[in-house]
């Protein structure tokens, strides 16, 4: 049965799984006679046997789905016979230790969540002196890892086991001193510091940020944005509002967003500067000016450098501009940035989603705006050809027909729609649509 088991692998392991869902066609390989087999053999009592074949399993199977093409049937029918092996290993003749070992030797190896069962065994409790034995094996095999800049990824899933096992094993002494090795050599200054924080070392963690952002911002900005991020935390744990907002005020003067306005907007609240700060903070988004310290400018510097400004922006920011007029319920505002977006480059396109947006925000107070605005969008949709175009567009008519009919405008209606029907004649799928529109409402979808 084992050799039937290893050579069924091995052929369904040829080819790879695909699909064309606009087609329905498609080839997924059937593992489960595989997973049967596997059953049996371990109901039988051949748990080392099941074990074994489970490296073949996952050594056969990761070159499968590198090669698939499909949304992860191959993935879970190659998964769901790994669970088989996860059930067996405990049951094998392995050692304790090893047995630890050999889990997370496959989930080293794993590279497409092929072993997500394995939890099954980790779940199982497991006693100190075997996660000490663990800790100095990875140990051993850290030494031995490349320290070239490609094994970076490989060296930091080893380090976390072996924070892993030193944790469990009572040795948790020896964690910062590794974390600290090991950040220097891999830029893993985030996993360090989170370690620092969870620990209240706070001054320690706050060091370990500033010499991390100095390594990494130009190569790697991610980690170090990662880095500003958990010094934010920290300045909230500590109750220090004001720096708080200094930070996020750098990250809105970097990366200028409505989401960045409002988080440095719950800070400055937070850190009661709101109503000094935000006339300084829309003179930025309309200018571009940067604010400086002072009167009008209460915050601190930041404790960290700003992060590099990495594309150029063209004030006034009208997108950002528009969110926040729109949340705070200024019409007015929304119609004075909307009307001067023809004047920036590429300003005059903005997508589906926005445009409607900004209608719904000047249907009570500029309808006749708002339904010029959804006449384009409904124009456009149907111009697609497309019965779902027809279906979207069917929805902005029908606040149209609000609108109107609200403001006793029937009769205007009644001409827009019959113009409509009258130019778009030969679409029998668009008019199915628009029949309905008088009888039944269009619900929005999105």
């Amino acid at each position: 049965m084992v050799g039937c088991i290893r050579n069924e692998i091995q052929e369904l392991s040829l080819e790879p799984g695909w699909q064309n869902y606009w087609r329905g066609e498609g080839y997924t390989p059937d593992y489960s006679e595989v997973r049967h087999r596997l059953e049996a053999l371990l109901d039988q009592g051949y748990a080392d046997e099941v074990v074994a074949l489970g490296e073949v399993l996952l050594e056969a199977g990761n070159r499968q789905v590198e090669m698939s093409h499909d949304e992860g049937e191959t993935e879970e029918e190659i998964a769901s016979c790994m669970d088989v092996v996860f059930r067996a290993l405990p049951k094998s003749s392995l050692p304790p230790a090893d047995q630890m070992m050999w889990a997370v030797d496959r989930e080293l190896e794993d590279q497409f969540a092929l072993c997500e069962g394995i939890e099954v065994f980790w779940q199982q409790k497991h006693k100190k002196a075997d996660w000490n034995i663990l800790a100095d094996n990875l140990t051993k095999r850290l030494k031995l890892v490349s320290k070239s800049k490609d094994d970076r990824y490989r060296r930091d899933r080893l380090t976390d086991w072996i924070i892993t096992a030193l944790k469990n094993a009572g040795r948790k002494v020896e964690i910062i001193p590794l974390c600290e090795k090991e950040a220097v050599r891999t830029n893993s200054y985030v996993r360090l510091v989170r370690i620092l924080m969870e620990t209240k070392q706070w001054k320690s963690a706050e060091q370990w940020i500033q010499k991390g952002i100095q390594a990494t911002e130009n190569k790697w900005p991610g980690i170090a944005g990662q880095l500003r991020e958990s010094l934010q935390e920290m300045r909230e744990k500590q109750g220090d509002w004001l720096q708080v907002a200094a930070l996020r005020a750098d990250d809105l003067i970097v990366s200028p967003s409505f989401e960045t306005f409002q988080t440095f907007q719950k800070a400055a609240r937070k850190a009661k500067v709101w109503k000094k700060v935000k006339p300084a903070v829309l003179n930025y988004l309309e200018t571009g000016k940067i604010p400086k310290p002072g009167s009008l400018w209460p915050l601190p510097e930041a404790d960290v450098p700003k992060a590099k400004e990495r594309r150029s922006k063209q004030f006034p920011l009208i997108g950002t501009l528009i969110d926040i007029a729109i949340a705070e319920k200024r019409p007015d505002e929304v119609i004075h940035w909307y009307d001067q977006r023809k004047s920036q480059k590429f300003g005059g396109w903005w997508s589906e989603l926005q445009e409607d947006k900004i209608a719904k925000a000047l249907a009570d107070d500029y309808p006749d705006r708002a339904v010029d605005i959804w006449k384009r969008l409904a124009a456009n949709l149907i111009a697609q050809v497309k019965p779902k175009a027809y279906e979207k567009a069917a929805v902005h008519l029908t606040k149209i027909q609000r609108i109107l009919k609200r403001r006793s405008k029937d009769k205007e209606w009644g001409i827009y729609l019959a113009n409509i029907r009258k130019e778009h004649a030969r679409k029998i799928k668009l008019l199915e649509i628009l029949a309905g529109l008088n009888d039944k409402p269009i619900v929005d979808m999105r």
